[in-house]
């Protein structure tokens, strides 16, 4: 992948380079035909895109306010009128950029940001006006199924995430419900958008499209997971989220580990830090109580089967990366054992009501994630993965603490001799850096 900021530094050293004669003219020339121009206006060209996102959903939300201002004095045929005019330019607008400027990133995200949201308010006013009763649930639903064709129609990641958005808030509004079967459509509702997001990948895997729906997905992902699983079996939450969190992982690094920035690489860095505060709340012993109470029959067993179909996933292809795993990729076959551990701790806490043998396995399960971090870190001069090793080992090691009568003198030699860990390892991690050649 070329990095614009790259070329433009390489553009710029070039002349003075040849000038004192480190390199020749001809392989300069050379060096400015591989790597092309520079990108002109790159930074510009983000500030128009920011800017016109906003800008469109700010005259959609004056449009309204504008309205609302003298709605109380409008006959019935003139507000539905109106709440339909900023839907039907909308509409207009989108169908002047599809026409004139389907190549522009701005006008595309702006018409589609502003279609959106214009389904939104008018579906509200429509229902306002008519007394049409309804609840948030449908409203979030028919909403985003309408908005769905501009993703599309605009190839808008904007309108996508919405989208994802939308769903999530959708299924979120059945949590405590009880809905058996309602919950589930959530895994079809995200289907729905994923041929956009294949198409981002296969054409701009690391651009801002592919990293903003990514970064919106992922967390969506990891709020709606529990929502759409609360029907079933009391603790399936333990094997969907390692399961889950683990897939992320290991899909993000496979498909997206050569991406340059933390921005660019959503995936592996939700299913790290998630799966690190999953497997943390599992070495206490209040996730494992009452699981063996379950009642199999009054349970959602679609549920249960989908529950349990992430970690299965997540262990096949973690033991697929531990077959060309080396010591620098230790990190790989220590996330993959997440879901295993979950599936086996399960099994325990609820055939035994072996809580306590859980609880045990996740405390030593965290210490190796964390260790294995470590030494993948320092096998391939990695100072992120060293300090991410660390932060698991002394998360785990505070976590102890504080649940043990352990004196404030213990804790606070304790709390010494981590920070001096810290400071220590990446003072050597530094020095090893410094050392190699560039």
């Amino acid at each position: 992948m070329k990095d614009h900021k790259h070329i433009e530094w390489l553009h710029e050293e070039l002349p003075g380079l040849v000038a004192d004669s480190t390199v020749p003219a001809e392989v300069a020339e050379r060096l400015r035909r591989r790597y092309g121009p520079v990108p002109a206006g790159g930074g510009k060209r983000w500030a128009v895109l920011i800017f016109g996102i906003l800008g469109a959903a700010l005259i959609g939300a004056g449009v309204i306010l504008l309205v609302a201002h003298n709605w109380d004095d409008l006959g019935r045929p003139v507000r539905t009128t109106l709440a339909f005019a900023p839907l039907v330019l909308a509409i207009a607008l989108g169908g002047w950029v599809l026409a004139r400027r389907r190549d522009s990133a701005t006008w595309c995200e702006g018409a589609a940001t502003f279609w959106a949201l214009t389904i939104g308010a008018t579906i509200s006013l429509v229902a306002q006006i008519y007394q049409i009763s309804g609840d948030t649930a449908r409203f979030f639903l028919t909403w985003i199924l309408l908005g769905l064709p501009i993703v599309y129609l605009l190839r808008s990641s904007v309108a996508a995430s919405l989208y994802f958005i939308g769903a999530t808030a959708w299924v979120g509004c059945y949590a405590g419900h009880r809905q058996q079967m309602t919950s589930l459509w959530y895994w079809g509702l995200l289907a729905l958008a994923l041929p956009h997001l294949a198409t981002l990948w296969r054409g701009e895997r690391h651009g801002w499209r592919a990293s903003l729906t990514g970064w919106v997905l992922a967390v969506c992902l990891c709020i709606g997971t529990g929502a759409a699983f609360e029907n079933a079996m009391p603790g399936a939450w333990i094997g969907a989220y390692t399961g889950i969190l683990a897939l992320m992982y290991l899909a993000g690094v496979r498909w997206f580990g050569d991406a340059p920035t933390l921005w660019q690489r959503p995936w592996q860095t939700t299913g790290a830090l998630g799966l690190g505060v999953v497997a943390l709340m599992l070495t206490y012993l209040w996730p494992w109580e009452h699981i063996h109470d379950t009642d199999w029959h009054r349970t959602m067993m679609l549920g249960n089967l989908l529950a349990a179909l992430l970690p299965v996933s997540a262990i096949i292809m973690a033991g697929r990366e531990a077959r060309v795993a080396g010591w620098t990729e230790l990190d790989r076959v220590m996330v993959g054992l997440a879901p295993l551990c979950g599936v086996i701790g399960y099994a325990l806490a609820t055939t035994r009501d072996w809580g306590a043998f859980a609880q045990a396995i996740f405390n030593v399960y965290l210490f190796v994630l964390g260790l294995g971090t470590l030494i993948a870190g320092f096998r391939g001069n990695r100072l992120g993965r060293v300090n991410a090793g660390l932060l698991a080992l002394s998360a785990l090691l505070v976590a102890r603490f504080f649940d043990s009568d352990l004196s404030f003198l213990a804790r606070g030699v304790a709390f010494i001799v981590v920070g001096a860990g810290f400071l220590v390892t990446n003072v050597v991690m530094l020095r090893r850096k410094a050392a190699v050649p560039a």
